[in-house]
C-alpha cells in the first residue's frame, strides 16, 4: 500500500510540472498575441495568490481560437483532471491506511 501511496504522489507532481510547462506555453501565447494585460496578471497572480493558473486556464479557453490553441488546451485541461483525480486517490488511501479521518469517539 505504501509503495502505490509513492507512486500517486510521485505522479501527481510530475503531472504538476507538466501543467507548469502548459501554464508557460499559455502565457507565451498571450505575450506573442498581444494580449501582455491578461499574462502578466495571470504571471503577477502566482505568487501573490495562486489563481494565475486559473486566469490562464481561462484566458486560454476564452481566446483558444485567438491562440490556436485547442489542442494544448485540451491535454491541459486532461492533465488537470487526472490530477484530481490522483489526488482524490492519493488521499483516501492515505486515510485508509490511517484508520479513518479520527473524528470518531476514542
Amino acid at each position: 500500500m505504501e509503495a502505490v501511496q509513492m507512486m500517486l504522489y510521485a505522479l501527481i507532481w510530475l503531472i504538476g510540472v507538466v501543467n507548469l510547462g502548459c501554464f508557460f506555453y499559455v502565457l507565451f501565447k498571450m505575450f506573442t498575441n498581444n494580449d501582455v494585460g491578461l499574462a502578466l496578471i495571470s504571471l503577477l497572480l502566482v505568487p501573490c495568490s495562486g489563481l494565475g493558473m486559473l486566469v490562464a486556464f481561462i484566458g486560454g479557453w476564452a481566446y483558444v481560437v485567438r491562440y490556436d490553441t485547442f489542442r494544448p488546451m485540451a491535454f491541459w485541461s486532461l492533465l488537470s483532471f487526472a490530477q484530481i483525480l490522483f489526488a482524490i486517490a492519493y488521499v483516501l488511501l492515505v486515510i485508509q491506511q490511517d484508520g479513518g479521518l479520527g473524528l470518531a469517539a476514542r
